[in-house]
């Protein structure tokens, strides 16, 4: 059901873009604020398949095709079809690449915390030292808790964490400076299905929910500030919802079946820039 949904509301997003002077502007308009509501439903999925996968780099490889394939077919139909929207704006599967990079820094701090040292009180004092306490280190090799696809090197735990700053640093550079499309909407709706997957909290709907909303509403009133023009990114709060209440039903299908999915999103924009420019 999560899947239909998601592909139904990312198909009236990318035929919104391109049907843009086609359909009358209510239409385009309706059918934009329609594929906002996809962005949590692949956010969730981007999340999930972060922990399910058996190997988080191919996992990132096969983004990233995604990626640059979609973006090929919107180069190759702006080029065969002069009057079709320009691409401007990198697709909204480079911020999946980026949102999982902050994943693979946030699991690299969180997953491999440094050695600790836990204190036990004694019935009888120490002989030598008088003391009733006593310090047992606890190694972090035995608390890693990465996901299973997710293999890193026996290095130093520091230099793991250094890298998870190097890697924030360089994905805020990117959000700042790079034309992407909802990146700052999707990495922070990204995050938090990522929280709400790790920490199993009370009241978990009702807490996700207060502080999308509440990032939302920020979010839209300093774009405002800052360019003079209202973003509907905001109106994704009812697709996060329905992600959130909505049942996950699991079901063994082949990989090829899932794989396929991949070729989905470019398969997508180039049926509707053909369909576009045929009835332009």
């Amino acid at each position: 059901m999560k899947k239909i949904l998601a592909y139904l509301f990312m198909i009236c997003g990318t035929a919104a873009l391109f049907f843009d002077g086609i359909l009358p502007s209510t239409v385009i308009f309706v059918l934009t604020i329609i594929g906002y509501f996809s962005m949590p439903f692949f956010a969730q999925a981007l999340v999930e398949g972060f922990f399910l996968t058996r190997n988080t780099y191919r996992y990132f490889l096969r983004i990233a095709f995604t990626a640059y394939a979609s973006q090929a077919v919107f180069l190759i139909s702006y080029l065969c079809w002069k009057d079709g929207p320009k691409p401007t704006r990198f697709n909204i599967v480079f911020t999946w690449l980026i949102a999982f990079i902050i994943l693979f820094g946030v699991e690299l701090l969180v997953s491999l915390p440094r050695d600790r040292v836990a204190s036990m009180n004694l019935l009888d004092a120490n002989q030598t030292s008088h003391s009733t306490r006593y310090g047992v280190v606890i190694s972090s090799t035995d608390a890693n808790n990465l996901p299973k696809g997710m293999k890193v090197p026996a290095w130093p735990r520091s230099t793991f964490h250094g890298l998870a700053i190097v890697l924030f640093a360089l994905c805020m550079t990117l959000i700042t400076f790079l034309p992407l499309t909802m990146s700052l909407m999707s990495v922070m709706c990204t995050l938090m299905f990522y929280f709400l997957h790790r920490w199993k909290i009370d009241n978990r709907v009702f807490v996700a929910m207060i502080f999308f909303t509440a990032f939302s509403a920020c979010y839209t009133y300093l774009y405002f500030r800052m360019t003079g023009i209202i973003t509907w990114e905001g109106t994704s709060l009812a697709g996060f919802l329905l992600c959130l209440l909505l049942p996950n039903k699991k079901r063994k299908k082949p990989k090829m079946f899932y794989r396929t999915f991949y070729l989905f999103y470019p398969l997508i924009i180039a049926i509707c820039a053909t369909t576009a420019y045929l009835v332009s």
